[in-house]
């Protein structure tokens, strides 16, 4: 009777395990994993999934396609151009499919739904089908990837292009002082009352203004004056001539009068002024115009470089065009015990004569520069804020940003497509040789340029695709952000 007993128990016991593992083995949706695409041949792609689990089931596997995302929905709004069924019961690992590519003017996208008794899923990822050749062969005339970090042709044309990366003064020698209103990482601000601005060039000579009713403000990575009370100090640069000085401002009015630069307070020595509605001015035993070649002009963004020698000579640059010659300037002589070791004051001085206007950038250097490092830092300043087209022609900087002397551009893993690399346009370009054959860009109505972007330009039509520098030869603009 026992070993009845203890039969019974055993066949209970048995089937109590059996329910046991019927709850554990309980069918869930199947869990998907990385699209990917490839092109074996000019004409067809293999769209490329992986089946991470089956949820305890093996599931129905589908690939959905088209040159329109339709989302990840189960049953969309709108049908997929195509759904291609991969297997019916898809184990583990991966799968795909080959399709014929309609067309190759066109990107196509495709996501995967698998399907079980534990329901239905579609791909979170979105896969890309990014044809090798976009147009026919015959009339492409180039196509630059970055996936290899260069600027390789690979339309079979041979235009490879030259990945450069663009200069910066990071590191200019004898630089003494630089201010720039775009690295929001430099000003401190409440409200965008600016009581400091902090210096780049690793001297921290920081500008300062702890007075509330007289702290400039920031707008739109501007520093604004407001031609009352507003202006910045600092307390000490420690130089003396020889000096070359950029600034990138843009006077809201231009009254005569009206203080630029000024040094401790002095009404005269070592002050940048408004002579007119049209001129600017340095002290040389008497006020005189720097600017005899180009007028200011109120409202203007305006690049100003001033050169000032070892004997007091000063030169000026407006917008990169060249201005008249001073000797003798008394703007940092020592001879009249004026240097930049006194407190210099942007926007104001000590006798109520204000700046109304604001500064983008301001670059100062111990040493007189040199023709070619001068005009070197005017183009970094002309292309950054947008006065390009005001250079000469003659300009070493007119056709393009200036170029640092070695290394290339960042390249990003950012792109659609989920591989790959982009180019990092905000330090750097490329270059297209074209042999000065310039009809080769040129095929009047039936040209095309096409161009995945991110992000945009910090001014105004800046550009993305051009034929030189300058907005006229622009092709392709970029948005403003």
């Amino acid at each position: 009777m026992k070993s009845k007993y203890l039969l019974t128990a055993l066949l209970i016991i048995g089937s109590l395990i059996s329910g046991v593992k019927a709850i554990a083995q309980t069918i869930v949706p199947p869990g998907l994993g990385a699209l990917s695409s490839s092109q074996p041949e000019r004409g067809k792609a293999v769209l490329t999934g992986v089946l991470n689990s089956t949820g305890g089931q093996n599931p129905t596997v589908k690939i959905r396609w088209g040159d329109e995302d339709r989302g990840t929905l189960v049953t969309p709004a709108y049908a997929w151009d195509n759904e291609v069924t991969v297997s019916t019961n898809q184990a583990a690992g991966t799968f795909s499919t080959t399709i014929d590519i309609p067309n190759l003017d066109k990107i196509y996208y495709f996501r995967v739904v698998a399907n079980n008794a534990g329901g239905a899923v579609v791909s979170r990822q979105l896969g890309v089908v990014l044809p090798n050749a976009p147009v026919g062969v015959a009339n492409l005339q180039g196509r630059w990837s970055f996936d290899g970090e260069n600027a390789n042709d690979l339309s079979g044309a041979g235009r490879n292009g030259t990945a450069k990366k663009l200069y910066t003064p990071t590191g200019t020698a004898n630089m003494a002082l630089w201010l720039d209103a775009s690295d929001s990482t430099t000003i401190t601000q409440t409200s965008n009352a600016v009581t400091q601005w902090r210096d780049k060039s690793g001297n921290d000579n920081h500008a300062n203004q702890a007075t509330a009713a007289n702290q400039p403000t920031l707008v739109a990575n501007k520093v604004v004056f407001d031609g009352t009370d507003d202006f910045l100090s600092f307390s000490n640069l420690g130089i003396s001539d020889p000096i070359t000085l950029h600034m990138v401002l843009k006077p809201h009015t231009l009254n005569t009068d009206d203080r630029i630069l000024s040094i401790n307070g002095n009404s005269f020595l070592g002050c940048l002024r408004f002579g007119s509605s049209t001129s600017l001015e340095l002290y040389n035993g008497s006020w005189l115009s720097i600017n005899s070649t180009t007028a200011l002009s109120p409202n203007q963004n305006t690049l100003i470089s001033l050169t000032i020698d070892s004997s007091h000579n000063a030169a000026a640059t407006l917008n990169g065009v060249s201005q008249n010659t001073l000797s003798s300037s008394q703007f940092l002589s020592n001879g009249v015990s004026t240097n930049l070791g006194g407190k210099l004051f942007i926007g104001a001085n000590g006798y109520g004569n204000t700046y109304d206007g604001e500064f983008s950038e301001v670059i100062l250097t111990s040493t007189a520069l040199p023709t070619t490092e001068r005009q070197k830092i005017e183009g970094y300043l002309a292309h950054k804020w947008g006065l390009q087209d005001s250079l000469p022609t003659s300009h070493a900087h007119a056709m393009g940003a200036p170029i640092a002397s070695s290394g290339t551009p960042d390249y990003v893993a950012d792109t659609p497509f989920g591989s790959g690399k982009a180019i990092d346009l905000i330090n750097g370009h490329v270059e297209i040789p074209t042999g000065e054959a310039e009809d080769i860009f040129d095929a009047g109505t039936d040209f095309s340029v096409s161009a995945w972007i991110k992000g945009g330009s910090k001014q105004a039509l800046g550009s993305i695709v051009s034929k030189g520098a300058g907005r006229s030869n622009n092709m392709f603009n970029a948005p403003i952000t």
